[in-house]
Parts: C-alpha cells; structure tokens; sequence
C-alpha cells in the first residue's frame, strides 16, 4: 500500500490531479486508516494500492497521445463522481476542505488564505467563490488567426493540443491549475502553498514554458518545412482575486475573475517573440534571494539608436507601447502599470 505522499513522489503528478483522477473514478477513493507512528499527529491517512502507479503512468501516456478526459475515464470503465460538499483527498486521507478552516473565527468561510493549491479541488464542491491571493499566467499564440489561415484544420487543432500538452505537465509540476480562457491561449494560477513560493512557481513555469515551445516550434519546422516560428506570448501577474468553478458538475472549470487576470491578459497581448513580461508588484514581492536568481529588465533605445537592456528595472507600459498605433487603444487601461522583462531564471540557488 502507498499513502498519498509516496504515490505522489512516485508518479510525478500533482495532489490536484489525483483528486481530478479521482473524481473521474480511474483512480480509486484512498482506503483511510489510523496513523502509523511514522505519521506523526495526522488523524487519519488514505492508502492506494500499490498497483494504481502503473494506472497513473497509463493515464499520463494516453494525456500526453491526446485523448481527454472523457475518453480516459471510458477507457478504464471509470464514473465520474457527483459534486461533494468542500472536501478533498488532500495528504492521502478524506479531511475538511483548507478553505473551510482557514476562514477567521466568526468569518462567513468566503474570505480565505488557503495553505495548498489543491484546494481548488474543493472550489467544486461550493456554490459560491473564494477570495485568496493567486498569480495568473496568461500565454497566447502569437500570429493565431494567420497560422489557423494556412494550416488545415485537423493540423491546426493538432498543434493546439500539442501546445496544451506541453504546457500541462509544465503546469503540474508547478502546482499550477489550469482555468479558462477564451479562444487558444492558457490560463493558468497558481496559489499559495505550504511547501514553495507561489510566485515563484508561475515565473518557473512560464521560462519552462518558454524554452518548451522552442521545441514545438522546430518540430513544426521540421514537419511543414516552413520558416515559422511558433511563439507563446506570455503575461504574469498576481493579486487578490475571486476563483470559482464554471461548472455545476463534471470536472471542474476554474477561473479567477478581477482585475488581476485582466491586466494578465492585457500584458501577454502587448508580449511579442514569446516574451514574458510580469508586473512589478509581483517582482517586489519575491526575496531577494529570489531575484538574485532572475534576470530581468526593459529594453531600450540608446542615443545612438541602439537596442540595450537594462538589468533590474521596469518601465511603464505606455512609454514601451505606441498606444497611437492601430489596436493600442486597448493598453490605455494599464498604460501606467510598471511591468518587466523575464528574462532568464536560474532554476537552482548558486549561492551567489
């Protein structure tokens, strides 16, 4: 028997997505019992059996072949679970929902500091939306319209989920959660947790991202035996927003709404060449420990006309932005928000 920590470490995925694998039933409910010695002061532990590692491998393989979710759960004769009240599967064991206990004492529930990311899996189970600090990744496909206009259909739709099964288990390992988002962009949040950063995550997740869609972008090359190059532009920001989920039933759907991810949107639409660009707030936010290890900055012209980067600054968006050009009107609402270039991030503290 494995509890839900050694199944995890294990497999690689997320305690997002094995309660998602649960609610879809091609993964079974945890069998709890009374805690070991080694479990310290945990009241109950849920333990897999040892085969459902194996199952786990088959569903990422057949994910990562493209089948959805759907088509997964048929194939294993799973059924999807109906909606519980707010709790989750979370540290192996059935226990209530973070969301609920961590509201103030005297508190309505709604206005919550979650410890784990995980608890998005609760957000199904309630009718109404959670208040709680996230930071929002926003990438979407430069040059769409004109791609989708010179690729077949089924190629086009094709190079969607490729971009999408690439991005997910960058996501993953992240502690991201996918949301919602119109047309062929990405949406993802990430939300605070016990164990790492937050906003740390997001800016690893959209480097890894990054550096992923320079391989898409040959592979493409190498097939079609074109010159394009495929970018994802990318925004990132974080605040204090309302996440809820979309849907009453079947798997959840989750989007922020505010103007956090606005501002997300806005900010990866004036990203060109799969840049990253990231608020200011949340640069500040980081140790300095942290920002030792990123490189960032605006680009500018020097008097000779000359492209240079400046390290470690910001600039507002209306001085980096032609707002007079066709479609500029539409940064007029964050014209004076200060964003950054993420450049590069050294994934591992090198002491310096």
């Amino acid at each position: 028997m494995l509890n839900s920590k050694e199944l995890l470490e294990r497999t690689g995925i997320s305690r997002a997505t094995l309660n998602n694998y649960i609610s879809w039933g091609i993964v079974p409910r945890p069998q709890v019992l009374p805690p070991g010695p080694q479990d310290g002061a945990a009241p109950r532990i849920g333990y897999f059996p040892d085969d459902i590692a194996k199952r786990i491998a088959e569903i990422q393989r057949l994910k990562k072949d493209g089948w959805d979710m759907k088509r997964i759960a048929q194939h294993f004769g799973g059924t999807p679970e109906a909606v519980r009240p707010a709790h989750s599967v979370l540290g192996g064991a059935q226990q209530d929902s973070p969301i609920a206990s961590a509201a103030a004492p005297g508190a309505s529930g709604d206005r919550v500091a979650p410890a784990e990311s995980e608890f998005t899996n609760n957000v199904a189970g309630r009718a109404r939306p959670v208040l709680t600090p996230v930071a929002v990744l926003v990438s979407d496909l430069q040059d769409c319209a004109r791609i989708w206009a010179e690729l077949p259909p089924e190629e086009y739709f094709e190079l969607i989920s490729a971009v999408w099964s690439t991005a997910d288990p960058i996501f993953q390992r992240h502690h991201g959660a996918q949301g919602k988002h119109a047309a062929d962009g990405l949406v993802c949040h990430f939300l605070p947790q016990p164990d790492s950063s937050y906003l740390w995550n997001v800016l690893a997740a959209s480097v890894e991202l990054k550096e992923a869609m320079r391989r898409v972008s040959k592979q493409w090359q190498l097939r079609k035996g074109w010159a394009t190059e495929l970018y994802v532009n990318t925004g990132v920001n974080e605040g204090q927003e309302w996440l809820g989920n979309l849907k009453a039933s079947g798997p959840a759907e989750f989007t922020a709404l505010g103007k956090t991810i606005n501002q997300a949107v806005r900010i990866s639409e004036f990203a060109r060449r799969g840049a990253i660009w990231a608020t200011k707030n949340l640069v500040a936010k980081l140790t300095s420990a942290e920002r030792k290890r990123l490189k960032f900055g605006v680009r500018r012209k020097s008097h000779e006309g000359h492209e240079i980067f400046v390290s470690s600054v910001f600039g507002k968006l209306d001085g980096l932005a032609d707002l007079s050009s066709p479609g500029g009107e539409k940064f007029k609402d964050i014209g004076r928000l200060p964003i950054t270039e993420i450049v590069h991030i050294a994934f591992h503290d090198t002491g310096h």
